[in-house]
């Protein structure tokens, strides 16, 4: 009894130390190849940033963009999109990205603003990566709105409220822009904010009519005073709106006025529309002839027509 019991109990205790080693190797094999892949992992990320640094130490020399060296993971094509006024590679250039550049060191926000630093027409930029190699440049102009004297020449100035050009005084270019007589900002001119808020909203205003009514052939606007805002149109009927108080409303009625004086008159109509007294509560405007107009004038008492909220 006593040698059975202890012949079955020495085949048991070694079976379970073998089994216990067996995992313990395994364990030790797991861990060994988990450090393995850790250093390779390690290996190659400073493989990797070495080439990178190496990249971004080099300075790069005065080439075409397709004369650079690519990078690693560098960009492959540049898109530009929204502009006119500029070429796509002056705007590729100014900004300083190059095709094979190494999309790490894209400086995306130092590239917008020397794009809206050099092109004054430019408003906005958005620079984004289209795919993984691939970059592209979307820039918003200012529009044109008018021009204001700018000593002895004329400045464009954009619905930004920004001076985008200088013309000469000569330039074939002056009857495609109305005529503003503004004060404008100190520190303004070519690529920089020329008038303050409230004349950049007052001139948006009336180009918006500009460009969707009949008033579209007015060429000066004079907003000298707030209080006393004034068109001329074709050079034949000034237009005077009072202050700025209502001007949409002032501006759609103008439209109406012009209209009716035209039909009634005819349209070679030389005179005075006046809206200094347009309210809500007494729509009204009057035009009186020219030969009618005298430093005297009382737009009140003056001979003309009388238009209403309903007249078309």
């Amino acid at each position: 009894m006593n040698d059975f019991g202890a012949s079955n109990s020495s085949p048991s205790g070694g079976t379970g130390r073998s089994r216990r080693g067996g995992r313990r190797k395994r364990r030790i094999n797991k861990k060994r190849v988990a450090i393995l892949f850790f250093i390779l992992v390690m290996m190659i990320t400073v493989v990797i940033v070495s080439v990178m640094m190496v990249h971004a130490s080099k300075k790069p020399k005065e080439q075409s963009s397709t004369d650079k060296e690519p990078a690693l993971f560098g960009v492959s094509s540049i898109l530009v999109d929204g502009n006119t006024h500029y070429t796509d590679d002056q705007i590729i250039e100014t900004s300083g990205l190059y095709i094979g550049q190494s999309l790490f060191f894209v400086n995306k926000r130092s590239a917008a603003e020397s794009i809206l630093k050099n092109f004054p027409y430019i408003d906005k930029v958005t620079i984004k990566n289209a795919s993984f190699s691939q970059i592209s440049i979307t820039v918003s102009e200012a529009k044109p709105v008018g021009i204001v004297k700018w000593q002895k020449d004329w400045l464009i100035i954009g619905d930004n409220g920004k001076g985008l050009e200088l013309l000469n005084q000569d330039s074939s270019r002056l009857p495609e822009y109305e005529k503003i007589d503004c004060d404008t900002l100190k520190n303004g001119g070519v690529g920089c904010l020329t008038i303050d808020n409230r004349t950049q909203d007052i001139i948006n205003t009336m180009t918006y009519f500009f460009n969707h009514t009949n008033l579209k052939d007015v060429n000066e606007i004079d907003l000298k005073n707030y209080n006393d805002l004034s068109m001329n149109w074709k050079n034949a009927i000034e237009i005077k709106l009072g202050s700025d108080v209502l001007l949409r409303e002032k501006l759609d009625f103008a439209s109406i006025t012009l209209n009716r004086t035209l039909k009634e008159h005819g349209e070679s109509a030389e005179g005075r529309i006046d809206l200094r007294y347009y309210s809500e509560a007494k729509q009204k405007a009057i035009f009186t002839p020219r030969d009618l107009i005298t430093d005297a004038t009382d737009s009140a008492n003056s001979s003309g027509i009388t238009e209403s909220a309903s007249a078309e």
